[in-house]
């Protein structure tokens, strides 16, 4: 008879396995989104005159939905590199501020980490750093970013087989998206239990929509930013002030679990 592993391997694989289970299930609200924007995108490209394998070949090299659907608009136009290139700049330059604090320290060896770079998106940012997920281990947070990537491959590919079966004047796959931030958002607000980060959130989005109106065009999201994080890197320079005491108060109530 074979020896059966020992209680301590056991309960290894059993974490192990239910760590992968706990990741995939928190990809379903992304699934969400991803498929029918991923249709949405499939469908644009394809009305655009564009080859279909653009759709699922641009998702595994660009991987940015945003930039996507620019990019469809960018190849018929046919804009000058250097456009393309500022406006990528513009419209990804929150990811600057995700790195200051998506748990890439949990990452081990330099592919993982990579890939982590790579696939950081709105939803595996939201849901690894502020989210239900800020608890995941390194192999958790790749499990979780693989699987959002196959949803939002599939979605391309699907849109792209019944681009020219769908008609154009279906609408509303966009809005998808918008919930999901929604939801994200809300899980986030209840995770951190901190009116005053909402707070300053919406005051430098009121400023930063003032200053894209009134003074430079088309910079709301760089200066809303910019200006969160300097108010939310004050606060906590102060230690004990506001939203340092409302999540250290939190902490303690969820039992100091992060």
């Amino acid at each position: 008879m074979r020896a059966s592993p020992p209680s301590t391997e056991r309960t290894d694989l059993q974490r192990s396995e239910g760590g992968f289970g706990e990741a995939v299930r928190l990809t379903v609200p992304v699934a969400m989104a991803y498929i029918p924007l991923g249709v949405a995108f499939g469908v644009l490209l394809t009305a655009s005159g564009i080859n279909w394998y653009w759709a699922p070949l641009s998702t595994l090299l660009i991987y940015a939905g945003s930039m996507e659907f620019l990019a469809v608009g960018f190849m018929v136009a046919g804009l000058p590199l250097y456009q393309v290139a500022f406006t990528t700049l513009v419209v990804n330059f929150r990811h600057v501020f995700y790195g200051l604090s998506f748990p890439i320290d949990r990452l081990r060896g330099r592919a993982r980490k990579a890939y982590g770079v790579f696939a950081l998106t709105d939803e595996t940012y939201g849901i690894t750093s502020a989210g239900p997920g800020t608890h995941l281990t390194g192999r958790q947070i790749t499990v979780l970013q693989v699987v959002s990537h196959v949803w939002w491959f599939l979605g391309a590919l699907l849109g792209a087989l019944l681009g020219q079966v769908i008609p154009e004047s279906v609408k509303g796959f966009d809005f998808a998206l918008t919930a999901m931030f929604l939801t994200l958002a809300v899980n986030a607000v209840r995770a951190r239990r901190s009116a005053t980060l909402v707070l300053l959130a919406l005051g430098a989005g009121a400023v930063g929509h003032l200053v894209d109106r009134y003074v430079i065009g088309e910079s709301f999201l760089v200066v809303s930013l910019l200006l969160y994080v300097a108010v939310v890197s004050a606060t906590y320079r102060k230690g004990g002030g506001g939203a340092a005491e409302e999540n250290e108060e939190s902490e303690e109530n969820e039992g100091g679990v992060k």
